[in-house]
């Protein structure tokens, strides 16, 4: 893969650098300040001329950043742009790093044979072992989606063995905590637990406070699950702080009904009631039609 640098020399630099605009969109997204990453990556975007693999990379960046916001179509159009820009070029792993993008859209929207379709071309573009992990990543978390536990678990712990070899802390902490996440829906907490504490370890080592987040809010069901609560409130509302300062709706309604199902357990009803309706607000506002119908089915309303 391409290092995310410039190596133009002083005397043919131009005056404004756009892989120095990539850098700074990267520190700018591992630190949660989202809407000043798409800025520079907007502005690598704009500057990138007939660099094939720039113009890839920032454009699947962005569609991931407009993913955490639950902004759909916004997405999709770029992962699009990407995998086509990757394609025309022949640049083979940013198209296959392009089409995971792609698959998670529609994984998002419950289109999981659309997202099956782009996944199963990345095996024919690409033998590297830190994005074919990505890609059988994704097939272990539709498989949870659709309940086949033996595959989803078979799929994740390949796709761990494929993210140590290429040394890539991320996709590790990534897939332990999507396993911990089956885990959970499974009501498997104890097992959950283990895993998630796996993940949020990993997620601290790679330096990714949006992975963090997601791993502890998961941590913290886990916790509630074994009967934690207060510890599991205290982690949970770790996670909803972060994913409020960077935009993520869909994970913010996740936070807040995690909170309600806490104080729930704790005999606070009235608390409980409070989460959902704020949880049921944002859900509405966005769109994300299966966490308002959970949030209705608690408040009695649907």
């Amino acid at each position: 893969m391409r290092r995310i640098v410039s190596h133009l020399s002083l005397g043919t630099r131009r005056r404004v650098d756009p892989y120095d605009e990539l850098d700074a969109a990267v520190v700018h997204e591992r630190q949660g300040e989202v809407d000043e990453a798409l800025v520079h990556y907007r502005a690598a975007e704009a500057l990138a001329g007939s660099d094939a693999w720039l113009a890839s990379e920032v454009l699947r960046r962005q569609a991931y950043l407009h993913h955490a916001r639950s902004e759909w179509e916004l997405s999709l159009d770029l992962a699009r742009r990407a995998a086509a820009v990757a394609r025309d070029a022949s640049l083979h792993d940013q198209h296959a790093e392009a089409l995971i993008a792609v698959a998670w859209v529609h994984v998002a929207n419950d289109a999981y044979e659309e997202a099956i379709r782009e996944l199963a071309t990345v095996a024919s573009l690409t033998e590297d072992a830190r994005i074919t992990g990505l890609a059988i990543h994704s097939l272990g978390a539709i498989a949870a989606e659709r309940g086949d536990w033996e595959h989803a678990r078979g799929h994740f712990m390949e796709s761990v063995r494929r993210f140590q070899s290429a040394g890539y802390q991320r996709g590790v902490a990534l897939a332990h905590n999507t396993f911990g996440r089956a885990a959970l829906d499974r009501s498997n907490y104890v097992l959950a637990a283990d895993l998630l504490q796996e993940a949020v370890s990993s997620a601290k080592h790679a330096a990714d406070p949006g992975l963090l987040a997601l791993a502890i809010m998961n941590m913290a069901e886990a916790l509630g699950g074994t009967g934690e609560l207060v510890r599991a409130e205290s982690m949970a509302r770790v996670a909803l702080a972060h994913f409020t300062g960077t935009g993520n709706a869909l994970r913010r309604i996740e936070c807040e009904r995690l909170l309600g199902d806490l104080a729930l357990r704790a005999d606070h009803e009235s608390a409980a009631r409070e989460w959902w309706r704020s949880a049921l607000s944002i859900a509405c506002s966005v769109g994300a039609q299966i966490e308002m119908e959970r949030l209705e089915k608690r408040l009695g309303t649907g």
